[in-house]
């Protein structure tokens, strides 16, 4: 789920962002000249070196983290400087020279020459990069180009790399910027903070840049920008009137010192994707207050376990090893599906099912498994039967051939009828229960964390899915709650959404 409004690739490599792979998936067409009999370190090269990547290169299961990929790679250039070789360090790890340091990766490819695996395990910046390398004085600063950029009438392809508008394209960028500082006035100057990042200034607010990199010739190689933060503070009238114009089915509920004092039919049940979670956390946790368990618990990670992505657990050995503490960090902060699969085996269904008022709870194998399409036969019995009848189900599903991460591309809608259908203010009550875990606020979401005392979040989404859930601690004390949901038949357009719940957290700080 995509936290914040992202105009680039490059969101900072990490173990769980460079590249997110599953067990090796049939090929896709690729030509023998082009891939077969290629080395590990070969096809790292080629990938390094790159301007462009081909899907080719990889397993159909990569399909959706290309862009991660390809930002990645990108970010080490910008970091370290040009591309110098690669080491082989033995087993899969491989260790890849630039200029001015160096990133150390696990890769695994099949008899194709296609990646089926590929993490970051670490960088290290070893030197400065070389003078070819660094921007010189006539390149634009960020500063320099932030400025250009919010004060056109229009952005310019020229302000950006190829790879960037490969992303974004320049019939994009104008819109998306327009809705980012949108409410915020005119543009008035950049300000640089003691962290690195910058500050847009507008006569009526503020926006953060959370990231921006620019490449020798001054374009724009990547930017993130945070929420836009007005100089008034909106009131939450105004923040549900954005709710009631979005498209499709919307539930909400703004819950203050456990008052609903906000809401937009919050007693619907519409899908939530993996805000679901919640409810496996919240049985956790009760088990472990009840003595049945404790975070330090070691499980193993079991071959039925594993779904599709978000996450990386899916791609680890059978029977690794996982601490409880591991596990519950992962499917909350990065949404590990294989992670909640492994907790909900762990915990049972029926207590999970109390916490979110569902008689059937699929684990996210199973949910992935029904809305394949070579499993159609599954699906039909799944939604044609009663309760007993769809557990039923889910046991064969369990066992059931998973589709490619490819169906879900773009924002599909597939099977929306299979999915976790729950009340906002169900999530808000379990929100409540399991917000002053710190795992809950290794991943903000959309709210600014430095304008709250805490920031506890949980969201969920496929396509035609999206569900915020975030509780807070107001600077004076106050604790709220505030869940939003939206349901389509069609995909999203999820930055409409989070600027109306960016707004909404306004209104509440």
């Amino acid at each position: 789920m995509n936290k914040l409004l992202l105009l680039s690739v490059l969101l900072g490599a990490g173990p769980a962002t460079l590249a997110q792979s599953a067990a090796p998936a049939a090929p896709a067409p690729a030509s023998t000249s082009q891939n077969a009999a290629i080395t590990p370190a070969a096809a790292l090269t080629r990938l390094a070196q790159a301007r462009t990547l081909d899907p080719r290169w990889f397993v159909a299961a990569f399909a959706s983290a290309l862009p991660q990929v390809q930002g990645g790679f990108q970010g080490f250039v910008s970091q370290y400087g040009a591309f110098q070789g690669v080491d082989a360090l033995g087993g899969d790890l491989y260790r890849l020279r630039y200029a001015g340091g160096t990133v150390t990766v696990s890769a695994q490819i099949n008899a194709a020459g296609q990646f089926t695996s590929l993490f970051l395990q670490g960088q290290q910046a070893t030197s400065a990069p070389t003078p070819s390398s660094q921007t010189t004085a006539s390149v634009t600063t960020p500063q320099a180009a932030l400025t250009r950029l919010f004060s056109a009438s229009a952005p310019s392809a020229d302000w950006f790399s190829a790879e960037f508008l490969q992303q974004v394209p320049v019939s994009q960028l104008a819109p998306i910027l327009a809705q980012a500082s949108g409410n915020l006035g005119t543009f008035q100057s950049v300000a640089p903070r003691p962290d690195g990042t910058f500050t847009l200034k507008f006569t009526q607010g503020e926006l953060p840049v959370k990231t921006v990199s620019l490449d020798a010739q001054g374009r724009f190689t990547s930017l993130l920008l945070g929420a836009g933060v007005p100089n008034q503070k909106p009131s939450l009238a105004d923040a549900l009137t954005a709710f009631k114009a979005l498209p499709g089915q919307t539930s909400l509920a703004v819950i203050e010192n456990g008052k609903l004092v906000g809401s937009l039919d919050p007693d619907r049940k519409l899908a939530v994707g993996s805000a679901f979670k919640l409810g496996i956390l919240t049985e956790l946790l009760a088990q472990m207050k009840a003595g049945r368990h404790q975070w330090s618990e070691v499980t193993s990670l079991q071959s039925g376990d594993k779904a599709l992505p978000s996450g990386f657990l899916q791609t680890w050995p059978d029977n690794a090893p996982l601490t409880l503490q591991t596990l519950a960090t992962l499917m909350i902060s990065q949404s590990d599906n294989t992670a909640a699969n492994v907790l909900l085996r762990l915990v049972g269904r029926e207590g999970v099912g109390q916490r979110l008022g569902l008689n059937v709870v699929p684990s996210t194998r199973e949910l992935f498994a029904l809305k394949n399409l070579a499993n159609k036969a599954l699906l039909d019995a799944y939604l044609g039967g009663n309760d007993e009848q769809k557990k039923a189900v889910l046991l064969q599903a369990a066992a059931a051939p998973l589709p490619p991460a490819s169906l879900f591309a773009a924002g599909a809608v597939v099977a929306p009828q299979v999915e976790w259908f729950v009340g906002v203010q169900t999530l808000c009550g379990l929100m409540n229960e399991v917000a002053a875990l710190p795992l809950m606020q290794v991943n903000p979401g959309v709210a600014d964390p430095s304008a709250f005392k805490a920031v506890s979040f949980k969201g969920g989404s496929e396509g035609g899915v999206l569900n915020l859930t975030t509780q807070v601690i107001t600077q004076d004390g106050r604790t709220v709650c505030l869940s939003a949901t939206s349901n389509d038949s069609k995909a999203l357009d999820q930055n409409r959404f989070i600027a109306a719940y960016n707004q909404l957290l306004q209104a509440v700080r």
